[in-house]
């Protein structure tokens, strides 16, 4: 009788997360409903109905990636105010309405990478304040209106790689003081201000790598006091004036190859011998000015 009631008291604690897969069938998984954190990453899950969401009292992870949903109705999550972080990265979704986050205060990462999206409206982000990881990688996008992020002030990694963007304000970026890691690369970028990036003093990394830029000033960037790494290789440029960053002693890596570039000038470099990294293989270069003793 004892162990009855104990095996019903699990079953009324468990709940059953239904959906239909890429073969046809339907499947489920039980999860506990004190679970923080549910992952049904690689199911082949083609539908699901996340209703079912409304019973996970401290739900704070989902994880969806890798499956072969086309369209999902993110409705229901609105309900789940404990959520941090949201994959719905690796599927087909063509279209999606981002409405129903807005109400996610705690949303922290959000990724919808790898989805044959194009166009996306962005708008109901602004209200994820928290939101501190934007993954928008590979999602077809040929425009991008990053407005929504001036609210955006914890962001922290925002990635617009593997895009077919032709052109990027990055205006709103300047409220994104705690900005660490930006990746636009492999666009299609003929041109890019950096200024807004003057307010983005924590910024690591920045990845503008296999685009068409044919001249970038780096002037914005000498502020960034714990600025790692540049990545501009296989773009079109033919100068590169190195002063703005040359005073950054948390600099380690320059990656400028298969570019255009005929010279250029690194003394502003050679104070800094904690530099790990320069590349420059890929370009036609006739002479180096005074070149420094360290890996190329």
């Amino acid at each position: 009788m004892f162990k009855k009631c104990r095996e019903s008291a699990e079953l009324l604690s468990n709940v059953l997360v239904e959906f239909r897969t890429n073969n046809g069938e339907s499947n489920q998984v039980s999860f506990s409903k004190g679970e923080t954190g549910v992952n049904l990453s690689e199911m082949g899950i083609v539908s699901i109905d996340l209703s079912i969401f409304h019973e996970f009292s401290t739900l704070e992870s989902l994880n969806l990636s890798r499956n072969h949903l086309e369209k999902i109705d993110l409705g229901p999550l609105s309900q789940c105010n404990q959520l941090e972080s949201l994959d719905l990265s690796h599927n087909a979704l063509t279209g999606i309405d981002l409405n129903p986050l807005s109400r996610l205060k705690n949303l922290k990462k959000l990724s919808l990478s790898y989805n044959p999206l194009a166009e996306l409206n962005f708008a109901p982000l602004q209200h994820c304040t928290g939101l501190k990881t934007l993954r928008l990688t590979n999602i077809g996008l040929k425009k991008v209106d990053l407005s929504f992020l001036t609210q955006c002030t914890e962001m922290q990694q925002l990635s617009l790689a593997f895009n077919n963007l032709s052109q990027v304000d990055l205006a709103p970026l300047a409220s994104c003081w705690n900005l660490q890691m930006l990746s636009i690369n492999k666009n299609q970028l003929k041109s890019i201000d950096l200024t807004p990036l003057k307010s983005c003093r924590n910024l690591i990394t920045l990845n503008l790598s296999d685009n068409q830029l044919s001249e970038i000033d780096l002037t914005s960037l000498q502020g960034c006091v714990k600025f790692y790494s540049l990545i501009l290789f296989k773009n079109k440029l033919q100068e590169i004036i190195l002063e703005p960053i040359g005073e950054i002693e948390t600099l380690r890596g320059l990656n400028l190859a298969y570019n255009e570039l005929r010279s250029i000038d690194l003394k502003p470099l050679s104070q800094y011998s904690q530099m790990k990294e320069i590349h420059l293989y890929g370009n036609p270069l006739e002479e180096l000015n005074r070149m420094l003793q360290i890996p190329v």
